[in-house]
């Protein structure tokens, strides 16, 4: 089932609106619960910071990154298909990649990428839950390699939208996920309390924020790319010129018998 997308630009605007909406909430609400100490603004406040915290689990910021990461997973799969059709090259590329954001987007909700702390293969001792990044290395550093020579074939300005959108997503997931490990934490490693927690969940933030940010920069890549294809097929086809001259008349006027020089019986 084919779905109707907004424009990309006009996608890119949504995305991004939802996006600082939702840290503004959770940076908001957790400021003033933790911060300023306020636990009754509202009723169930405590329930309300735990919703919009773009930290935790199984809340409104992880059904978002979900959706996102599935939304690129369409996106992909749409392109694949229009690849097959034409009968080009790649189409292999594009389901394997939309198989990957489709797994990436599953892991957000049932998180999957924590079994490697609770299973013990890899022991970090106060820092286990880095030992995700130590397992999922090996297998990014391959599949990057692998789609070196699918990447240089893209348009350039495609090309370095999605170079410059796994660029944020690495770095919130692996570089900003270090950082958070020394932030706001005592010596044994564990979450602080009241301004403690709320400057663990600002490293937190960018974390989220700059992953966010990379599947929104991908989304708008594949779905500038999906809607250009579209747009030259529709172009192509040899009822687009009947078409585009029919959508012409619509918007024009119709002539009077007066505006062509008869007369108007009476």
């Amino acid at each position: 089932m084919r779905m109707n997308l907004p424009l990309p630009r006009t996608l890119l605007r949504y995305l991004l609106c939802c996006v600082a909406g939702l840290h503004v909430l959770s940076l908001g609400g957790n400021f003033v619960y933790h911060g300023l100490g306020h636990h009754n603004v509202v009723p169930a406040f405590a329930w309300w910071t735990t919703f919009f915290n773009v930290d935790k689990e199984k809340n409104l910021p992880t059904w978002f990154s979900s959706a996102l990461l599935m939304l690129a997973a369409y996106v992909l799969w749409e392109i694949a298909n229009d690849v097959r059709n034409n009968g080009e090259k790649y189409a292999l590329h594009w389901r394997v990649l939309s198989g990957v954001f489709a797994f990436l987007s599953m892991d957000e909700v049932a998180q999957m990428h924590e079994m490697s702390r609770k299973t013990g293969l890899v022991e970090l001792g106060k820092a286990s839950y880095l030992s995700w990044i130590v397992v999922a290395a090996p297998f990014v550093l391959v599949f990057c390699v692998s789609y070196v020579r699918f990447l240089f074939r893209l348009p350039l300005r495609m090309r370095l939208l999605v170079a410059g959108g796994g660029v944020l997503f690495i770095l919130g997931a692996v570089g900003m996920e270090i950082i958070g490990a020394f932030v706001g934490r005592d010596v044994g490693g564990n979450v602080g309390t009241g301004p403690a927690y709320v400057e663990y969940l600002l490293a937190a933030s960018v974390e989220e924020l700059f992953e966010m940010l990379g599947v929104i920069t991908f989304c708008y890549a594949v779905s500038t790319h999906l809607y250009e294809r579209r747009q030259q097929a529709s172009l192509a086809a040899p009822e687009a010129p009947v078409q585009l001259a029919a959508a012409r008349s619509r918007r024009q006027p119709m002539p009077t018998a007066a505006g062509r020089g008869g007369s108007v019986a009476r």
